[in-house]
């Protein structure tokens, strides 16, 4: 990790940082698989933390969120940097080009990322056809959400969406109904909800595990109708997290701060709101669904948090820009430990805070 922090990083923020984010990709897709047992370093070595969730074995409970490989670029090689599963996207039906640039900013003193992609995609048919021919490396879930166009139908657009990847050898799909770099507002999104899941439903030969991504700025009536639609058609679960519109309590320069129009905050700021939602939605849900926790994890101490209040698995991304490739690994370790202090295992800690 010093190396990274001494070397790599340095290197990687003299761009600006969706040009970092490429080459960072780059290096990932075509370095990690040739540094052989540098890479296996890597790698969390123990069962401990192997759980099964949604029907399939992951090797620890710590994912990729959505938003690093949005196009489903790196699935052959994210097994290098220790993850115990990945999430692609969110892709949408159709190509878009996404917010003009620039649309991703760094917030250094806060560990943070300002994110105004607007749902950039190389939309559905592409990545499909892209995961067809590649061998994954891990349990694979895609995020999928309405194009981001006006004068769209969001239920035909995610069920078209669905249909493309519905027959992938993946272990869930999630709908991703909390972007906040979307043209719609939530109340616009949750109209169309139910009749997404109806439809979906029924197209859902394979059974393949659902999952509702939610907002951390939803009020506890959206969370309510939200969790009963998610029982009523038996959805597998929720991701708890995703980014936040609010900005109060940052450490960087106010004045930083407001010059960057639009967009929504990843990174420990947002740990806060993220693990509420977790809290939160834990209590609503069905007793055989499941919550992913997502938001502002950067060390063991903030997934054992979410673990406690009722994660069965966890997704990061923006702390992986500031810490690096032995992140995942160190959070599995300090998590781990954390577990056998208290003397619990993985299941027996989740929800644990919360009942």
């Amino acid at each position: 990790m010093c190396i990274y922090r001494k070397i790599v990083r340095p290197f990687l923020f003299q761009f600006e940082p969706e040009r970092s984010k490429q080459i960072g990709h780059r290096l990932i897709a075509n370095v990690m698989p040739l540094l052989g047992s540098f890479s296996k370093a890597h790698i969390y070595p123990n069962d401990d933390l192997q759980i099964s969730i949604l029907g399939t074995t992951v090797a620890n409970p710590v994912g990729l969120s959505a938003g690093f490989d949005k196009n489903g670029d790196l699935t052959h090689v994210l097994k290098y940097l220790g993850f115990g599963f990945e999430e692609v996207g969110s892709v949408s039906a159709q190509e878009h080009s996404g917010n003009p640039k620039p649309r991703l900013y760094r917030l250094p003193a806060d560990n943070a990322l300002i994110n105004s992609m607007g749902l950039n995609s190389e939309g559905v048919e592409r990545v499909s056809k892209k995961l067809r021919k590649t061998t994954f490396s891990l349990p694979v879930g895609i995020s999928i959400a309405k194009t981001n166009k006006p004068n769209i139908s969001a239920s035909e657009d995610l069920l078209f969406s669905f249909r493309a990847i519905k027959d992938l050898p993946i272990f869930y799909v999630a709908l991703n109904i909390s972007s906040p770099n979307a043209s719609e507002s939530t109340a616009e999104r949750m109209k169309t909800l139910s009749d997404v899941l109806s439809q979906i439903s029924q197209e859902n030969s394979s059974a393949i595990p659902i999952l509702l991504k939610l907002s951390p700025d939803s009020d506890e009536a959206v969370l309510q109708e939200i969790t009963e639609l998610g029982k009523k058609f038996s959805i597998a679960g929720y991701i708890c997290g995703s980014t936040t519109r609010e900005r109060s309590g940052l450490k960087t320069e106010k004045a930083i701060v407001e010059s960057i129009k639009g967009g929504a905050v990843s990174g420990p700021p947002l740990k806060p709101l993220a693990l509420s939602v977790c809290q939160r939605v834990f209590r609503l849900k069905g007793k055989n669904q499941i919550v992913i926790g997502c938001g502002g994890i950067s060390n063991g101490q903030d997934a054992y948090d979410f673990v406690r209040a009722g994660a069965s698995a966890l997704q990061l991304y923006t702390a992986l820009v500031y810490e690096g490739p032995n992140l995942v690994r160190k959070i599995n370790e300090e998590l781990s430990a954390l577990l056998k202090r208290d003397r619990l295992t993985l299941s027996e800690a989740v929800g644990i805070d919360n009942t």
